[in-house]
């Protein structure tokens, strides 16, 4: 935390100098996020954690029932984009490790740096969350008009290597991990049907924004990561809502939260199919691992939220296996797609 406040502190005191002054800044700022986060994307432009929303959490994590852990449970927090929410990824990082540490729930590791993925790695973790991640996450470097620019060679190489640390993954989740993604996740290696698969569903636009309101319905009060959670059936939000395409199958994922369309603002754009149905967070089985999805988190006030904050502190406990919704029976694939 302190090299984060640094890092910060030091943007803002190169800020007023000369462009020259503020260049370096932002390459010492990334350098000494680096060295705390370890390895960061070198050359992507990311904005440091919120100190606002970061000082909210920490007020608010402490008093946040959390559900008896088995063990010492110990979560990659991974945040690469190969294009936007470049504003939010740090901060949402920052959160989830703060949310661990003052719960006592869970271990973060946040961590960018691709031999996570190895299937040793993975092994010690008892999840992974991909934090608004978007794009080719796999791929270096982690930037959209960067990659573009290498050669077919060098792009051929990177592709194969993205593929091969996709399955492994992939693997990892079926074999008994658990994984949780917020937000652009779905947004998120977004040809790859295996990776759809393991999440439930892939982005398709965002028809309503922070500057609409919605009403969110709980769908099922009842289900272990809503109840006590929510104090009534709904409530109304600022944030982005997602529409989804293929594979998003209901008899697949149990939805716990939904948008209802009748109560919400018009969307700010056509919408891409007429059936009224928006789900928003889900939890599903994928072979024998745990996924849990929520598409909020666009907004910066919805990581400092505090009923969002519990709701997703109970997602990383199902994920990491702390806690049983007793639907992996009935959700449980018999029909995976083969391991990429």
């Amino acid at each position: 935390m302190f090299l984060s406040l640094l890092a910060i502190a030091t943007k803002h005191s190169f800020a007023r100098r000369s462009k020259k002054s503020s260049i370096f800044s932002g390459i010492l700022t990334v350098g000494l996020i680096t060295i705390h986060h370890a390895t960061f994307a070198a050359e992507a432009n990311y904005a440091a954690p919120d100190p606002k929303i970061i000082a909210q959490v920490d007020s608010i994590a402490g008093s946040i029932k959390v559900a008896p852990t088995a063990k010492h449970r110990t979560v990659l927090v991974y945040g690469i984009s190969f294009g936007p929410h470049r504003f939010s990824i740090r901060t949402a990082q920052q959160v989830f490790k703060l949310l661990g540490e003052k719960t006592g729930a869970y271990e973060a590791i946040i961590s960018d740096d691709l031999t996570n993925f190895e299937v040793e790695k993975l092994k010690q973790f008892d999840a992974v969350i991909f934090a608004n991640t978007t794009g080719e996450v796999f791929c270096r470097p982690a930037d959209k008009d960067q990659f573009n620019s290498l050669s077919a060679d060098e792009k051929r190489k990177q592709e194969e290597n993205a593929a091969r640390l996709e399955k492994n993954l992939d693997d990892y989740v079926r074999n008994g991990g658990g994984f949780m993604g917020i937000h652009s996740a779905t947004d998120s290696l977004k040809n790859e049907k295996a990776y759809a698969a393991l999440i439930g569903a892939v982005f398709s636009q965002h028809p309503w924004g922070p500057n609409e309101t919605v009403m969110i319905r709980i769908e099922d009060p009842n289900h272990a990561l809503a109840r006590g959670v929510f104090p009534n059936d709904e409530f109304k939000f600022h944030d982005e809502i997602y529409e989804f395409r293929e594979p998003l199958d209901r008899t697949r994922s149990h939805v716990i939260l939904s948008l209802d369309l009748a109560k919400s603002d018009k969307p700010n754009r056509p919408l891409r199919h007429s059936d009224g149905d928006y789900p928003i967070a889900w939890t599903r089985s994928y072979g024998q691992g745990r996924v849990f999805y929520c598409s909020l988190g666009h907004a910066m006030s919805t990581f400092a939220d505090p009923t969002i904050l519990k709701f997703w502190l109970r997602g990383i406990q199902f994920a990491a296996g702390d806690i049983d919704t007793q639907e992996k029976a009935k959700f449980k694939s018999s029909d995976l797609p083969p391991s990429p």
